[in-house]
């Protein structure tokens, strides 16, 4: 795998892998969060990152999905929401450490406060990081300008929509988005729009249209908004 390093603000790097997914390193005065940890993982992935910093790495997971995990063998238990648990554990990390994260919980790297806001609907613990002082939320799969994945396990439309709600509300403290996947920068404005997209989605104003991949679901698109979805029935 190929890692692009990307300076986005001071001692914040996106790490990106291949164009398909990026992660985050934050450093502060005495040590350093890795927001996630790409898909492929290996020596250079491990290289890349500690090309960055010498300061000791808190891994941050997002959400559990295998995109989000590959790295993760270099560093130390992963700190996640219990709500993710039983996901991460399905997924080959059978009897691996990690370490629970709470809402409202702060990360404190040194100058840099990380406070972690739980995100469900993704999946049932997704989870974002807000640095207050600098305005910038590190939001996983929760927002994008490329395609965010609502279909298979653990997915729930109406706890995305609930948690974009949550996001809007949040607009005050934010200038800057950083996500997972597409740009590595978004602006507020993405909250509305993929919540307004969301919403349609859910009321069935949207046309479908096949995925650009072979994906057993269907695209739904609105003002810039891609959303991969099938239809759960819930009882």
């Amino acid at each position: 795998m190929a890692y692009n390093i990307t300076n986005i603000a001071d001692r914040v790097h996106a790490i990106d892998e291949d164009g398909f997914v990026q992660c985050f390193l934050l450093e502060g005065n005495e040590s350093a969060v890795l927001f996630d940890s790409c898909a492929g993982g290996g020596e250079n992935f491990k290289n890349a990152v500690h090309s960055l910093t010498d300061k000791p790495i808190k891994l941050v997971l997002s959400h559990s999905d295998q995109d989000h995990t590959g790295g993760q063998e270099y560093f130390s238990a992963p700190t996640m929401h219990p709500a993710e648990y039983a996901r991460y554990f399905s997924k080959g990390n059978e009897g691996k450490l990690v370490e629970p994260m709470w809402e409202g919980q702060m990360i404190d790297l040194g100058g840099i406060q990380l406070e972690a806001v739980l995100i469900p609907g993704h999946t049932p613990g997704s989870m974002a990081l807000l640095d207050r002082v600098n305005r910038r939320l590190f939001v996983g799969d929760t927002i994008s300008d490329s395609q965010i994945y609502m279909f298979g396990d653990g997915r729930d439309l109406r706890a995305f929509i609930a948690s974009l709600h949550k996001l809007e509300a949040m607009k005050t403290h934010i200038e800057t988005i950083h996500p997972a996947h597409g740009s590595p920068s978004l602006t507020t404005e993405w909250f509305t729009k993929t919540r307004a997209a969301a919403e349609k989605l859910q009321r069935g104003e949207l046309p479908q249209k096949e995925p650009p991949f072979n994906l057993p679901c269907k695209l739904y698109s609105y003002d810039g908004v891609n959303l991969l979805y099938r239809e759960v029935k819930h009882e």
